[in-house]
């Protein structure tokens, strides 16, 4: 998801940093009210901007990979559009979450996420892969954190273990690969992802490999 970073959020709160509210609670009530959406990670607010068309259809084509399988099993599955929230108060609004659990569509928020990924952007790439990535993981319902590439077939998945351990499994390269996601009874062919991009015109390989 790309990003604007905001170095000083009281100034664009409008007010001194005496009278901000600073929890969770009072971020969200903020933010709620602004034209723009923004995440929290780590104490830094950054405005969100819009991706790329290549970001948008490695997305949706995730998500209507995940849909019919999700609905299935009694969870729900949510877009950009909804704010995933850790218990240290990061907010973020990740490219998809799957969830399970009593339902309330009236939240704009959720904090039991079982998976959730994110299409990677050069221009967030490190924010991504470190301080949100930290964030992700001090979610306790968290189970599974997907990274998509733009740029070629490559899905990274990084795995918490029956011992709460997080590790790094072997990431899903080219449009041949499977995406292995056990955790929802389901193998998703990186074809099915990169699907009308051009990433699949050039076979699946980085530009530079293009030709």
């Amino acid at each position: 998801m790309a990003t604007l970073e905001i170095r000083e959020p009281e100034s664009i709160m409008g007010a001194s940093a005496k009278t901000i509210d600073l929890s969770l609670e009072g971020f969200l009530a903020w933010e709620e009210r602004q034209e723009l959406r923004y995440e929290r990670v780590g104490g830094v607010v950054r405005a969100m901007a819009g991706g790329t068309r290549a970001h948008n259809k490695i997305a949706i084509n995730l998500l209507l990979a995940l849909g019919s399988v999700v609905r299935r099993r009694g969870c729900e599955l949510f877009g950009s559009d909804v704010k995933v929230v850790s218990p240290r108060g990061d907010v973020m609004y990740p490219d998809l979450t799957v969830r399970c659990g009593p339902r309330n569509d009236r939240l704009t928020t959720v904090d039991d996420p079982l998976l959730v990924a994110e299409v990677l952007s050069e221009s967030t790439l490190r924010h991504d892969l470190l301080l949100k990535r930290l964030a992700y993981k001090s979610i306790p319902s968290l189970r599974v954190i997907l990274y998509l590439a733009q740029d070629q077939a490559r899905v990274d998945v990084v795995r918490r273990g029956a011992d709460g351990r997080w590790d790094d499994g072997e990431p899903a390269v080219g449009l041949d690969a499977v995406l292995a996601l056990p955790e929802l009874g389901i193998d998703l062919p990186l074809a099915e992802l990169y699907a009308d991009t051009d990433v699949a015109e050039r076979g699946g390989g980085p530009p530079d490999e293009e030709g």
